[in-house]
């Protein structure tokens, strides 16, 4: 098979479509807006991936590497697409390189957009102190320390009291309305990490509901059981910073009543929102967003459909979702490329 396709992200999704498109006889031109291939998972160095605890390294190197020595695949980082015409079987697509500010210009059968997603920005929300008070950190903050092995806070000594906040960002209408799907089972992995890498410490969840789904279930239950792992039911009103501690204020919504408890460490769960590349990308490929900023599919339910003949959509520019369900709808949306190249392209 020849022709090309245009993949427009380097992350999980997008790597995973260009690796697929290659091995199918398809040319790929692979647009990542920064300097790395990886997405998330690289960038913000995660130790493993939730929930069988794989290490990142497996399951994103072969895919980087790949990517990055095929002949099949033409790499541009740093790069953005900033303009398309044309129709399925038949676009025109600008790639501007954001250092040198140089055009290019390449024809290509379809596109598959890939744009993922970034991490709530929770210094936007005062109630949790998030770059006001020390040792108050995301969860993507985390899996840095958890990688280096060593779990520490700002005078460089390990927390013995740690408390996660789920759902910062998400299912609250004054930041984000919807559930990120995969914090609460990436919060309990984290959790069990830190108690593997350092011995006795105290960890508190505190949470809104448990959506730990299909075989995450289990991250739950061996938390507990094996780990020793508090759970509160309950909602966080403020975080304070006593000049030695963090005082996490709230209130249990099981025993309905309030809470005061002193932490050396606060991470937050912090969900997964749209990010700019996603706008800029459905902006110049004349895609619609839908109300939380997301791209739309033509249907609810078929997500890998952008509703543009020969545009495809894949992982989390659509909704949040977990790496496994990204990886798959790389290769869900691979395969509808590769129909509309048989299609119009001689084999």
């Amino acid at each position: 098979m020849t022709g090309t396709v245009l993949v427009v992200g380097g992350g999980p999704a997008g790597l995973r479509a260009a690796v697929d498109l290659a091995d199918f006889g398809a040319r790929v031109l692979l647009v990542e807006k920064r300097d790395q291939l990886g997405g998330a998972p690289v960038r913000w160095k995660y130790r493993s991936l939730a929930p069988d605890f794989t290490p990142t390294e497996e399951v994103m190197g072969p895919l980087i590497g790949f990517c990055e020595s095929s002949p099949m695949v033409e790499v541009h980082k740093g790069s953005v697409v900033e303009g398309c015409e044309g129709s399925v079987g038949d676009f025109t697509v600008k790639v501007r390189n954001e250092a040198d500010g140089t055009t290019t210009e390449h024809r290509v059968s379809s596109v598959i957009v890939a744009t993922g997603f970034e991490h709530f920005d929770a210094s936007v929300d005062p109630r949790y102190a998030y770059g006001r008070a020390p040792n108050v950190i995301g969860i993507n903050e985390l899996e840095a320390m958890l990688k280096e092995g060593r779990v520490v806070g700002h005078d460089g000594r390990p927390p013995k009291r740690v408390a996660f906040i789920f759902c910062v960002g998400s299912r609250d209408r004054s930041t984000n309305p919807w559930c990120c799907t995969v914090c609460c089972g990436v919060s309990i992995k984290q959790a069990i990490e830190m108690k593997q890498t350092l011995g006795d410490v105290q960890v508190y969840m505190i949470y809104m509901d448990i959506r730990t789904v299909g075989l995450w279930e289990k991250l739950y239950w061996d938390s507990m059981e094996k780990y020793g792992i508090n759970y509160i039911r309950g909602r966080v009103g403020e975080v304070y910073y006593t000049g030695e501690k963090l005082l996490v204020k709230g209130e249990d919504t099981l025993v309905r009543g309030p809470f005061e408890v002193l932490f050396d460490m606060v991470v937050l769960a912090v969900g997964i929102e749209p990010g700019p590349g996603t706008k800029q990308a459905a902006g110049v490929l004349g895609l619609k967003l839908n109300e939380y900023g997301f791209i739309a599919p033509r249907q609810p339910n078929v997500h890998v459909d952008s509703g543009r003949d020969g545009i495809f959509l894949a992982g989390t520019c659509i909704a949040p979702m977990s790496i496994e369900e990204t990886l798959s709808e790389g290769s869900a949306a691979a395969m509808q490329a590769a129909k509309v190249l048989k299609k119009t392209v001689a084999v």
